[in-house]
């Protein structure tokens, strides 16, 4: 597992994982949910439901029962329910050690008996449930560690045609990407998909996805290597119109590291005579951040234009040319809050838009935009990524 996952992720990218593992190896036609309305997982074809929880315990060296009351309680509950559907219910567990794991009919009723105060609710809403039919519908297995699973995928996404490279490049973190944006997603309807959907999907994608889901995978270096070398040519043309809109929420250190950033890529890709499209950042901040970061840019020497002469914002002086004289720019820059700049007409698109960071749903008109997404949570990593580092 990748060190810079920290167990939460580490949980939910097992997850992820045994989702695309389900996927891989699904009929073409069934349909797969991600967190459904049953389990984790859900595989539904005209043969019934396959329920799946997953449960991942790297650290826990040694297995008890009570470890997987919460999941077996829940699977209860839900079996209570629907005592007639078709529905086989998977308990999909990880323990280091290799460590051999069954669940008796003793293991359900310790469960149903159990004096936990977390599992207090579940308990009460369990009793009654014919524990012997339930055991008849209900599967446990141990699953390979982290590493191994990653790999098996791997393998599998290989067998489709594509090149080893090509998935530790592109299709393996994509595939992740696709199923964390799925269950996220509000509406339990839109979180299925079936094979052929996904590997469409899968097909359609032509850069690397960069988030907090594929930067946590031990994959790390190969994704920001990749989406490096991806967006090089583009950031190597000097007549190139360039927005950047910048969601602070998740990146650490934003405050302290923004108006280095700003100075850094206009130190890069806004320097020479040749230049001559002023790149513009949209930040989503608040009013007094946003003129903070301004002034600050201002002790910087990188002059901003934030179209308010005064006070009131103006869209004409905000999108005007710099004055230029003997080299020096008026401003090197346009600076907008993201709530002013998803608001206004822009006569003349951008050719590349940079999302960065995690923040709400672009719904800016994007045709004939060169979109990219860096959902990174470090300034360095976006640097690098930019070129505008060699080092992360």
């Amino acid at each position: 597992m990748g060190r810079s996952a920290d167990y939460t992720i580490q949980g939910f990218l097992y997850q992820f994982n045994q989702t695309l593992s389900e996927l891989l190896k699904a009929a073409d036609d069934a349909v797969i949910t991600i967190e459904g309305i049953v389990e984790d997982i859900e595989v539904a074809t005209f043969a019934g439901t396959k329920a799946i929880q997953c449960k991942y315990h790297e650290t826990q060296d040694r297995y008890t029962p009570s470890i997987i009351y919460n999941p077996l309680l829940q699977m209860m509950k839900h079996f209570k329910s629907n005592p007639t559907a078709k529905i086989s219910y998977y308990l999909f567990a990880h323990f280091p050690n290799d460590q051999v794991i069954t669940v008796s009919l003793d293991d359900l009723n310790n469960a149903i008996k159990s004096k936990n105060k977390d599992l207090k609710d579940l308990v009460l809403e369990v009793a009654g449930v014919n524990v012997d039919e339930f055991l008849k519908v209900f599967s446990i297995y141990i699953t390979p560690k982290y590493d191994d699973l990653m790999a098996e995928n791997g393998k599998l996404l290989e067998a489709l045609g594509y090149s080893k490279l090509e998935v530790e490049t592109m299709f393996y973190p994509n595939a992740i990407q696709i199923i964390a944006d799925l269950s996220i997603k509000h509406d339990v309807k839109l979180r299925g998909i079936t094979k052929i959907q996904f590997l469409e999907t899968l097909r359609q994608i032509r850069s690397t996805a960069v988030s907090q889901w594929t930067l946590a995978l031990n994959t790390r270096k190969v994704v920001l290597d990749t989406r490096r070398k991806q967006l090089k040519e583009n950031l190597n043309e000097n007549v190139r119109l360039r927005h950047l809109v910048i969601f602070p929420k998740f990146i650490d250190k934003f405050e302290d590291q923004i108006v280095l950033f700003i100075k850094s890529f206009t130190d890069k890709y806004h320097f020479k005579v040749s230049h001559t499209h002023t790149p513009l950042f949209a930040i989503d901040v608040n009013v007094n951040l946003f003129d903070e970061i301004a002034e600050r840019l201002v002790g910087k020497d990188v002059i901003p234009n934030h179209g308010r002469p005064v006070k009131i914002f103006s869209e004409a002086n905000f999108f005007r040319e710099p004055l230029v004289q003997k080299d020096k720019k008026e401003f090197v820059l346009r600076l907008i809050r993201w709530e002013e700049y998803k608001n206004i007409a822009i006569n003349t698109k951008p050719d590349d838009l940079f999302v960065i960071g995690d923040g709400e749903k672009i719904t800016l008109n994007v045709r004939d935009v060169n979109l990219e997404f860096l959902g990174a949570e470090k300034f360095n990593e976006i640097k690098y990524m930019m070129g505008i580092s060699n080092a992360y």
